[in-house]
């Protein structure tokens, strides 16, 4: 995300360990091993890449990678800005690495950045809010050519990874109860995306009679057309930032339903441009369906209202511009006390 969003106006190089991450992106990029926070030969090809791209600043996103490109900054003597995507508690290993290996933290929303402060982050003035920027192109193409079912049929589409933490387990008995109430024969479930908990999902789709109105679609390089194509976008995380998959829909004009974690009450407003629900509420899941289902008309407006929400706050170009911004101060600061530490050499 941070590289998309920079690479338009400045030179990005990508050094990953795990080929799905990686593999796909298509710039500038190195894979390496960071077998450890300390891998030696990691830490030397890092700071190799350094000299020979003339690189300005490191951005890691895991804590043992913030660690790898903390030493590697040092060596080179350049900064190291991290990025936390999600609300995380500090415990120590998490603190050594966003607090003493890197000189800043940028995260996605300002709830991550109070539960840091909370937690004691000792220099909250490093923590920079820079909101995740979308690919508005690749929206609007889906807006114009979506993925529409033959025959229609009233959708629901979640697209995450199939982790616990995602909390599909949640969305599928929230759509079983929402079945019962409504019936709604038309009505389908459309889930996107792959996981170690599919299985298990698969089977209690299966358990609670809803498996032939559910799809698996799996992973898809571009699911836009399929979520351009939904009616309602569910997402039951425990835990996030603030994630794009959500803000995607939104400007994909779905109605949302959405958990009320991290910082997702930040563009959700509950009962105006979603509901909000608490984790685990599979009930509150399929009354919010329900009302969306025979309510057509307040859909259609919480539909425009969500992509008027993120239309103007959350394009790739001012999330670029921001993040420049805050490397272009860290790499001042580390300039100044380069110069301050020469002098006191001398």
């Amino acid at each position: 995300m941070a590289m998309t969003a920079l690479a338009p106006t400045h030179g990005v190089h990508l050094a990953y360990r795990h080929q799905a991450v990686g593999g796909h992106i298509g710039l500038s990029k190195t894979r390496l091993p960071f077998v450890t926070a300390l891998d030696p030969y990691t830490v030397w090809r890092l700071s190799r890449m350094v000299q020979r791209l003339g690189i300005s600043v490191l951005i890691p996103t895991k804590p043992v990678d913030i660690i790898a490109a903390g030493v590697t900054g040092r060596l080179c003597r350049i900064p190291t800005l991290a990025r936390l995507g999600i609300v995380r508690r500090l415990g120590p290993y998490r603190r050594f690495a966003y607090e003493t290996m890197a000189d800043g933290v940028v995260v996605n929303a300002a709830a991550i950045k109070q539960v840091l402060q909370t937690d004691g982050y000792s220099r909250p003035e490093r923590i920079h809010v820079v909101r995740n920027g979308l690919d508005t192109d690749a929206l609007e193409d889906a807006l114009k050519r979506p993925a529409h079912s033959t025959p229609p049929r009233w959708t629901v589409s979640c697209t995450a990874s199939m982790i616990d933490r995602k909390g599909f387990d949640t969305l599928l008995r929230g759509f079983a109860y929402f079945h019962s109430l409504a019936g709604a024969p038309d009505a389908r479930l459309v889930l996107i995306g792959d996981g170690p908990r599919r299985p298990f999902l698969e089977s209690l789709a299966h358990d609670l009679g809803i498996a032939p109105s559910t799809d698996f679609v799996g992973h898809m390089a571009n699911p836009y057309p399929h979520m351009a194509a939904a009616d309602v976008f569910a997402l039951c995380s425990h835990n996030e930032g603030l994630p794009n998959a959500l803000l995607e829909a939104m400007y994909l004009r779905n109605a949302v339903i959405a958990t009320d974690v991290g910082g997702i009450a930040e563009v959700v407003v509950h009962g105006q441009n979603g509901f909000l629900i608490r984790p685990d509420d599979w009930q509150a899941v399929g009354r919010h369906l329900f009302t969306l289902y025979r309510e057509p008309r307040l859909a259609r407006e919480m539909q425009m209202r969500a992509h008027e929400t993120v239309r103007h706050s959350f394009c790739a170009m001012q999330m670029g511009q921001q993040l420049a911004e805050v490397c272009a101060a860290l790499v001042e600061t580390s300039r100044r006390r380069g110069r301050a530490r020469a002098q006191q050499i001398s």
